[in-house]
Order: structure tokens, then sequence, then C-alpha cells
């Protein structure tokens, strides 16, 4: 983005100055920009969240007032509409958008058509966790170092927490019910805990708990794994001239199990406006957001980068239309998996919370974390369920007593 936007962005009196930082100290960083009151930054670039929580804090700008501002032409040439929906309700509280996202993923079930068809397999199109579990078992061939399965293992909210949290979603298990009892030690929790120690376990990469999406990326582009559950961002590298797998990889839905179908996750990365700027930069680094979510932006990074690495994924509809880009193998079940995404009803039964591979609160990233090292030691025999389920059980009965949650 820092080399278009330098080098494309044609506003009279503005200078646009992107300042590129590693994740954690992004996080950090604007956090306390934001917590604050600083302004330093005109434009914060967060992730649904985030969104959730600074739009109640005050922290983000209402951009309403400045959509509405749009002449018809205005209005014609940015097409809203053509925003994935998903994604905007992400970053939006009451029906307000408090920033536009530009980059998104949702998440798939990649696999080794190859592999598949040696061993007369076929992935169902919305398979369940029971059947890649068994078509899993049946691929992995630890003699041959064929591997059946990979997914993150590395503790984290936002490592092995991605897909572990879809997987409970799936199982039809949450964390709260309605008036923020915390409900981890309960069957449908335990269904996904189990089921996430036994595919990695007996179908899975050995040294389970290294590996982050790189290690799994490099797994499955290897052409020795069978399955692999993570983002749809993470397609293209399997699909790149250098990979082993090229045209030879499958894409079908998120896994399912239950009744509950909205198993997939949903992440982005969106531009919204500093409260506590002026308003002439409010003003500027709102029609920048515009330009750079854009259908024009989309063909720019194509004229950048033909192989369509550098247009920014799950933003908009049209952009998996597009002929050099619709093309691609994943991009109809990418565009599939994301307009079926309801950020809002992440779970089979109601509960006071959104988000599909986390809750949105606060308190969600010190929780996951500790819930992710519980499953973790599970994972390896340090501990028992029992003792894994108690004590995460614990870690959120605690969020929802001291955030002030459970009245």
């Amino acid at each position: 983005m820092a080399k278009i936007a330098q080098a494309e962005y044609k506003a009279a009196g503005i200078t646009v100055n992107l300042s590129v930082l590693p994740e954690n100290d992004l996080r950090q960083r604007l956090t306390t920009e934001a917590s604050t009151g600083g302004t330093t930054y005109d434009i914060f670039y967060v992730g649904p969240y985030e969104a959730q929580t600074w739009a109640k804090n005050g922290w983000l700008e209402n951009l309403e007032p400045y959509f509405d501002k749009l002449t018809a032409q205005e209005k014609s040439w940015y097409d809203r509409p053509d925003l994935i929906k998903g994604m905007l309700d992400s970053v939006s509280l009451n029906g307000k958008a408090y920033g536009i996202p530009f980059y998104g993923e949702s998440s798939f079930i990649m696999y080794n058509k190859e592999l598949f068809a040696a061993k007369g397999l076929t992935m169902p199109d919305e398979p369940t966790w029971q059947q890649i579990y068994e078509l899993a078992k049946q691929i992995h061939d630890p003699a041959r170092g064929i591997v059946g399965f990979t997914m993150r293992g590395t503790p984290g909210w936002g490592m092995s927490g991605a897909p572990f949290v879809t997987m409970v979603n799936a199982f039809g298990g949450k964390f709260f019910d309605m008036q923020w009892n915390a409900t981890v030690n309960t069957p449908e929790q335990r269904n996904a805990w189990e089921m996430y120690k036994k595919i990695l376990r007996e179908a899975g990469q050995t040294d389970i708990l290294s590996y982050t999406y790189n290690e799994c990326i490099g797994l499955m582009s290897s052409g020795n794994c069978g399955i692999y559950y993570d983002a749809t961002s993470l397609a293209p590298p399997l699909e790149d001239s250098t990979s082993k797998v090229k045209g030879k990889i499958g894409y079908v839905a998120a896994p399912h199990d239950k009744l509950q179908k909205n198993t997939a996750w949903l992440w982005n990365w969106t531009m919204g406006i500093n409260p506590k700027t002026t308003a002439a930069k409010k003003e500027a680094a709102f029609k920048f957001m515009l330009w750079a979510t854009s259908k024009d932006y989309v063909q720019l990074a194509y004229k950048y980068d033909p192989t369509g690495s550098a247009i920014p994924p799950a933003a908009r509809s049209s952009t998996y239309k597009l002929p050099f880009y619709a093309s691609v193998p994943y991009a109809g079940p990418t565009l599939k998996v994301l307009e079926g995404m309801d950020f809002t009803k992440p779970c089979l039964d109601p509960v006071p919370y959104v988000g599909l591979q986390y809750i949105a609160i606060p308190e969600f990233a010190d929780a996951g974390d500790i819930m992710t090292r519980n499953l973790a030691d599970y994972v390896v025999d340090n501990i028992t369920l029992d003792q894994a389920l108690q004590r995460t059980q614990q870690v959120f009965e605690a969020v929802a007593r001291d955030g002030g949650y459970k009245k």
C-alpha cells in the first residue's frame, strides 16, 4: 500500500505519510495514542477487535456524516454497497461505520487434491469436523513423510486461538450465556477441545506447538500435507509459481458440526479516523480512505503487480468478479464464504457478544491467551481435559465478574 499510495495518490494540498510497524508494536502504539487523545496519527489502522471497543470509547470517528456529505456522483463512484457486508458490520456500532476495511479474510479448508485422488477420497463441500478428522487419518502417512492435517498450534489468542474458537462455535459451544455466566466447562466445549487435540495428535504435524501459519503454509506448499484449515488470505502462496502444489489445491467451507454453519472466522485491517485530529485533517483522511478502499485502487494494485497479490482481499465483492482475479482457484470459494458471514451471530445459541474467532471485549486478549496456553498443555498431556476446562472456566468467570458484565 505504501508504494502505491505515495506514487499514485494525487489530492491537492495533501501529503501522505505512512508509518509501517510490526503488528505488536502497531497495536501498542495506537492503543496508547487513542487512549491518551494523541494526534500523531490522523488515521488509525486497526482490526474489528479494536474497532468495536474503540467506537464505544469514542476513540474512532463516526464516518456516517462524511458518507452523507458525498455527492451523488461520488456515491456512485465509490459504490458503498459493494463493500462486503460482514466486513463493514465488524467495524460498525449500532449501524454506524467507524472504519472502512482495507484488507480482510475469512477461513476455509484447503486440501491437496493429488493426495486425495491417490487414496480415492472425496472432500465434501461443507464438511463436518468429524469428516475432516476421518479424511485426515486416511491421508496421514508418517512413514512416507505425509501429514494428514495441519493447523496453528502455537499459543496466543491470534494464533491457535483463531481456528480453535471457530471450532468451539462449530460444536455448538459458547463462552458466555445471555446472563454472562461462563460456559467453558460444558459438553459442547469439551467436544471442541477433544477434537482439536485428537486431529493434531493423530493426524497432524509432529511439533504441534511450534506451528504458526508460516509453518503451516510451508508444510502445505511442500505437497506433503493433505488438509489445512486457516485464513482465506493464505491461499495465494499455495497458488504461487514457486509452490509445489500450484493448481493442486481444492477449497471448501470451514468445518461445521451440530446445526451451526456460521463457523468461518472474520478479520480485517481497517482504516478509521482519529477523532482528536483537526476538522481539516479529518476531511483529508476520509478522502484518502475512500481512494484506498475504492475499485480504482484495486485496478492500480493490479497494475503494480499483475499476479494479483497486491490487491486487498475480502473487502469488495466486485474484486472477485474481475477477470484477472476470478480465474484464481480460490476466488469463488473465498467470495462464497465471505458473503455468508454474520459477525453478530457467532454461536448456535444467543450470546451477549459478537466475534467469530474471538470475543469483541477488551478482556479477551488476555483471557484468550490463557485459554490457548491451557489448550497447549492439554494437547501435550501436561494437564488433563478436566483441568484445562476448569482453569479456563475460572478465567472467563473472572472476566465476567471483574469486567462488570455479570450483574
